[in-house]
C-alpha cells in the first residue's frame, strides 16, 4: 500500500500516469529527498487508502519498515510470533514423496539461523531440499531447492556422525538373501520349491586403509592422527546401532555391523598404517521415513 499525502491525483503532471497499484514487476524500492516514519508495502490493491499507519503484519505485506533506529523491513518477529517449528525436508528430483530429515523449533529470532548437514544423501543425485514453516502443526508453504548430491569415496555413518573410507577401499562378496525351502518329493524327478515368505536383504563385507585426514593433501603419515582414527571408527562400528552405508557409485544400504572389527597393518609399516575389515547386513530401505526411524537414523516419523 503507497500512501501518498496532499498528492494531487486531478491537477498533476502526473495524473494521466497509470495509478501506481497497476505497475507489474516491481522488484526494487527507493525513497529519497524526504523524512520518512513508516514505510508498508502490500499486495492487497483492495485496501482503502488511509493515514493510519498499519501496525499488523499479514499474508499480503510485502515489507514493514518503521525505521525504529534500524532499516529493517522484514518479518521477523511475525514469524516467531506464528511459526512453532521449520522442518527440512528432501525429495530425489521429479519423484513426489518427501522424506522430513529435521524439525527445528523456533523460539526466539536466533532460532531461524542454523546449518543443516545431509549426511543421508547418495552420490551423482539430484535432490530437491525444502525449507517448510509449521504454524499450529499446520505446514506452510514448501521453499524449495535443488542440489546435485556428489562426493568420492566410501562413507559409513548416521544422521550425525559419518567416517569416511577412501584408501584401498575394497567391498567382499555382497550377496543378496532370499528364503527358499527346496523339499526332494518321492517319486519326482526334480525338488519343489516353497517360497512363502518377502525375506529379501544384502550383505557384505568392507576393508579399507586408515590414514589420516590431510594425507591426501600432504602426504605426511601421521601415526597418532592414525591410531585416533582408529580408535574411533571401531567404537563407532561396534556401537550396535543402526548406520548408513553408501558410496560413490550411488550405492546405499540401511545396514548395522554384525561382526567382529578385524585390523591388520601394512607390512613394513612398523604397526603405523591399519587395515580394517567389518561385516554388514542390511535392516532396512534407506529412503524409506518409517524404516530410518525405527531404526534411530532419523527423529522424525514423517
Amino acid at each position: 500500500m503507497f500512501q501518498f499525502v496532499g498528492y494531487n491525483f486531478f491537477s498533476d503532471g502526473d495524473a494521466l500516469n497509470n495509478a501506481p497499484s497497476n505497475v507489474n514487476g516491481i522488484n526494487s524500492i527507493q525513497i529519497s529527498n524526504a523524512i520518512y516514519d513508516h514505510f508498508n508495502i502490500t499486495t492487497n490493491t483492495d485496501t482503502t487508502v488511509s493515514t493510519t499507519i498499519p501496525t499488523a503484519w499479514d499474508y499480503d505485506t510485502v515489507l514493514d519498515a518503521s525505521f525504529d533506529g534500524n532499516l529493517d523491513a522484514g518479518n521477523v518477529d511475525f514469524l516467531v510470533e506464528q511459526i512453532s517449528a521449520i522442518k527440512i525436508k528432501r525429495r530425489v528430483q521429479g519423484e513426489f514423496n518427501w522424506l522430513t530429515l529435521q524439525t527445528i523449533p523456533i523460539n526466539t529470532v536466533e532460532d531461524l539461523s542454523f546449518v543443516f548437514n545431509d549426511l543421508l544423501n547418495k552420490n551423482n543425485v539430484t535432490y530437491e531440499y525444502a525449507l517448510v514453516p509449521v504454524i499450529e502443526d499446520v505446514e506452510g508453504e514448501y521453499l524449495i531447492n535443488s542440489i546435485l548430491s556428489q562426493f568420492n569415496g566410501v562413507f559409513i555413518g548416521d544422521a550425525e556422525t559419518i567416517y569416511k573410507f577412501f584408501f584401498e577401499v575394497e567391498y567382499g562378496n555382497n550377496q543378496r538373501n532370499q528364503q527358499v525351502g527346496v523339499f526332494q518329493v518321492l517319486g519326482k524327478q526334480y525338488p519343489v520349491l516353497v517360497a512363502n515368505g518377502a525375506l529379501s536383504y544384502e550383505t557384505g563385507s568392507v576393508t579399507a586403509t586408515i590414514l589420516n585426514d590431510d594425507f591426501e593433501q600432504t602426504g605426511v603419515i601421521d601415526r597418532t592422527a592414525i591410531t585416533q582414527q582408529k580408535d574411533a571408527i571401531k567404537d563407532f562400528l561396534t556401537n550396535r546401532k543402526a548406520k548408513i552405508l553408501k558410496d560413490w557409485n550411488s550405492n546405499e544400504w540401511l545396514c548395522i555391523v554384525n561382526s567382529n572389527i578385524g585390523v591388520t597393518y601394512k607390512s613394513g609399516s612398523g604397526m603405523g598404517i591399519p587395515v580394517i575389515n567389518f561385516e554388514w547386513t542390511e535392516i532396512g530401505d534407506a529412503e524409506n521415513q518409517q524404516d530410518l526411524y525405527n531404526n534411530g537414523i532419523l527423529d522424525e516419523v514423517g
